[in-house]
């Protein structure tokens, strides 16, 4: 999604098994003072959901990287949750220059992913479940994810499993869930203190996996972020 408000870009980074939707109540928010995109990462939600493509943290890097080539531009305050903010503190290392602000909000960062939903998801078993089961398996751990579980409402819940609800869907989240791979944070862990941009690390304290422990370690070791 890209074209909502005009000002500086902001970039907005899902994780799994979320999609663009996830900021779906935010987008218009951000939007009144900024160009707001928020992209699916390659194989979810509906991007590009054909075989044997690389879906890892490194990989994705590489399609925003295009992507902002491709809508010309140059730099980009990048807010980024779970797998997403894996992805935004690869950029803010390895590619300082287009990064102008980082927001990281519960993001993986260290070797505490993947959970073991997406683990087990990732399994080659599951391609024998109907893409139905799936999509319930999928759902049925929204409600630990949400602090507030008034938000999730069944609009919200049929949005996040809706890219997910057909032969094609299923198997690439599948795909993506065997593709995580904790290497790609922790081999960075070491050099968040190499990240120049200005840092938000805006945390929710009761988040079972990626646990505040993991953000108040995050805020010390990249340079003058606040939490």
């Amino acid at each position: 999604m890209d074209g909502r408000g005009e000002g500086d870009p902001v970039i907005l980074l899902h994780g799994i098994p979320t999609w663009s939707f996830l900021y779906n109540e935010v987008i218009p928010r951000v939007a009144e003072h900024a160009r707001v995109i928020a992209p699916d990462f390659l194989g979810h939600g509906y991007s590009d959901r054909r075989d044997f493509f690389d879906r890892s943290l490194l990989a994705q890097t590489g399609m925003i990287i295009r992507l902002m080539d491709h809508l010309g531009i140059a730099k980009a305050t990048f807010v980024g949750h779970d797998t997403g903010g894996g992805v935004s503190l690869i950029m803010a290392i390895e590619h300082p220059e287009r990064v102008s602000r980082l927001v990281l909000t519960n993001v993986v960062a260290y070797d505490s992913w993947p959970i073991d939903d997406m683990i087990a998801l990732g399994n080659p078993n599951w391609r024998s479940k109907s893409p139905k089961e799936v999509a319930d398996f999928v759902a049925s751990g929204l409600p630990e994810g949400l602090f507030n579980r008034d938000r999730l409402t069944p609009a919200f819940e049929a949005g996040i499993v809706a890219p997910y609800s057909d032969e094609e869907g299923k198997i690439s989240i599948i795909r993506n869930a065997s593709a995580l791979n904790t290497n790609h944070t922790t081999m960075l862990a070491e050099r968040h203190g190499e990240i120049t941009a200005p840092t938000l690390c805006l945390w929710g304290v009761h988040d079972p996996w990626q646990t505040i422990e993991d953000g108040v370690r995050l805020s010390q070791e990249i340079p003058n972020a606040r939490l």
